[in-house]
């Protein structure tokens, strides 16, 4: 089917989806409105960016996206580390400087989804992703201390010294705004314990508006103060190319962390008859919708794991239920934006304050904790460098680290094993041995990765040969498409010293590319044609074959011994 016919497969509307996905819909465009201006603040620009994205990212992703029902819009994980890369700026270029980060973003989602890039979210791990994303929830948190109690106190400097200023000057907070904030974070933990769960930061938000006008409590600053919310839609802007260099490398980060973190949520959605998504298509996507939201001032947009459980816990049955809450969410900005100005400042602290508790998910780290040792170590290592460094090289960093976990948990997962007779056609794997013994045929195979790190582990296992004499040594390659040139230096060490006692090397299982590479370096010549057996089509084909002629080899020479 041709990519037109897929999408027009993709929008078929079923009568019976039409009001369950615009009640979706629905619900989630109004839940999403004080989210989208809470994570535009958390950025540094004006709340309406947030807005205007939750117009059109939703809409996009529903038509593009390979998952029916990841959410594309402004997250967490991408408004936060954008607000460090605009501080660079300065108030007058941060808006310039938001739809070029933006644009680039797009630029290179796209690239990487038309050319099928998909599995390029492998390279952030797990454990990477739980540490940055606990690392956000934090600095999320106590970013919005000052908000949440009206401190107004100037201090330069990071989010720690920010804080402990704070916790400093706790008599000069403004206790109007501080019951603000704390009643709108309070009901937003009970609501989000009952049926209004779907709705509780717009209802807590909506309680605490109209509080603090009903009590005329002037000290407590409002979103109009920041900046003015327009009616209607946004007009076209273009992106400032000056700026792509000095951008590109941030957008890059932010491209590969959007994506990774949206692979996430598409894997624990399928689709309705069960099957994952295509990763490349969402990566279509998610770049189509930052690519355009940056000619419409949008914010980076990514898979919101938020707000797709909202949509589907709100009755989404298809991806109508996206483009009916991006509808929905323009339609309330071209009647009732201006409303938004009256919202306070403390109550859009609140809701962010919980959405970084729930971000940090205890389950998530203990799930990590309990795995592996150097999974634990990546998870703490990129915890504490997102609180240290700026998040979009913190990012680079888990990266990094992710690699390092690779390599290390690859080079220590090896595991040496002697395969022995335990009938007439059977054989058994046992513990293989330290040292090889004389007149005897020890077969060994190896579990675990081939690469450069792995093979000084394995070759620390093999059975010494030094005290031996007249033994065969059958080695096992079969299932190895190809072969390091570590391994082949390691093989070489360990006939050198096989052959130093006058006993013999023989490789199995050996396929075409492996024997192209022992040809290649010279090594096939030193172990001879002879002694190295193809990988054949019968299951331990090559490896019988092996068994016998070694055999022959010992017996003939304990015989002439």
């Amino acid at each position: 089917m041709t990519r037109h016919g897929i999408m027009l497969d993709r929008l078929r509307v079923s009568r019976a989806n039409v009001l369950p996905d615009l009640m979706a819909g629905v619900t989630s465009a109004l839940s999403y409105i004080p989210q989208g201006m809470g994570y535009a603040l958390v950025a540094g620009v004006s709340p309406i960016y947030g807005l205007y994205t939750g117009v059109f990212a939703p809409v996009i992703g529903g038509l593009l996206a390979g998952s029916s029902f990841i959410v594309i819009t402004v997250t967490n994980e991408l408004a936060m580390p954008t607000g460090g890369i605009l501080a660079a700026f300065g108030p007058e270029s941060a808006a310039r400087a938001l739809f070029t980060l933006t644009f680039l973003i797009g630029v290179i989602q796209l690239a990487f989804g038309l050319l099928k890039f998909g599995k390029v979210t492998r390279f952030i791990s797990h454990c990477v992703t739980t540490g940055f994303i606990a690392g956000v929830g934090v600095l999320l948190i106590l970013g919005q201390l000052q908000k949440l109690t009206g401190y107004k106190g100037q201090v330069s400097g990071n989010i720690f010294v920010r804080t402990w200023n704070w916790l400093l000057h706790l008599n000069q907070l403004d206790w109007h705004t501080t019951l603000v904030g704390l009643f709108t974070l309070g009901l937003i933990v009970i609501l989000q314990h009952t049926r209004l769960k779907a709705v509780a930061l717009v209802v807590a938000l909506l309680a605490a508006t109209l509080g603090a006008f009903v009590l005329h409590w002037n000290s407590v600053e409002l979103v109009g103060a920041l900046s003015r919310i327009p009616r209607g839609l946004p007009s076209p802007v273009v992106p400032d190319f000056r700026m792509i260099l000095q951008l590109l490398i941030p957008a890059l980060s932010l491209a590969v962390l959007g994506l990774s973190v949206a692979a996430g949520v598409s894997q624990n959605y399928p689709e309705p008859d069960g099957t994952l998504p295509d990763a490349s298509s969402d990566f279509v996507a998610q770049g189509a919708a930052n690519l355009i939201g940056g000619f419409f001032q949008g914010m980076p947009a990514g898979g919101s794991i938020s707000r797709t459980a909202t949509s589907i816990s709100a009755g989404a049955r298809s991806r109508w239920a996206n483009i009916f809450a991006g509808v929905v969410l323009g339609i309330v900005l071209l009647t009732f934006a201006g409303f938004a100005e009256l919202v306070p400042m403390a109550g859009l602290a609140g809701l962010l304050i919980s959405i970084g508790i729930g971000v940090l998910r205890p389950d998530r780290i203990s799930k990590v904790w309990n795995t592996h040792i150097a999974e634990r170590a990546a998870m703490v290592a990129t915890f504490v460098l997102t609180l240290l460094i700026p998040l979009h090289w913190a990012i680079f960093a888990g990266v990094g680290l992710t690699l390092l976990v690779y390599i290390y948990s690859s080079s220590t997962k090896v595991r040496l094993v002697q395969i022995v007779r335990s009938g007439d056609d059977d054989f058994q794997e046992v513990a293989a041995p330290a040292q090889l013994p004389s007149d005897s045929v020890v077969a060994l195979h190896a579990y675990g990765n081939a690469f450069f790190a792995a093979v000084y582990t394995l070759e620390a296992a093999l059975p010494a040969p030094e005290n031996a004499a007249n033994s065969v040594v059958i080695f096992g390659l079969r299932g190895r498409e190809s072969i390091t040139s570590s391994a082949v230096a390691m093989l070489e060490r360990y006939l050198r010293r096989l052959q130093a006692r006058g006993n013999k090397l023989m490789l199995v299982g050996v396929e075409p590319p492996v024997r192209r590479v022992l040809e290649r370096t010279g090594l096939m010549q030193v172990i001879s044609e002879e002694n190295v057996f193809a990988a054949s089509a019968s299951i331990g084909g090559s490896f019988k074959e092996a068994w016998v002629a070694a055999h022959q080899i010992v017996s003939r020479k304990a015989q002439r011994a």
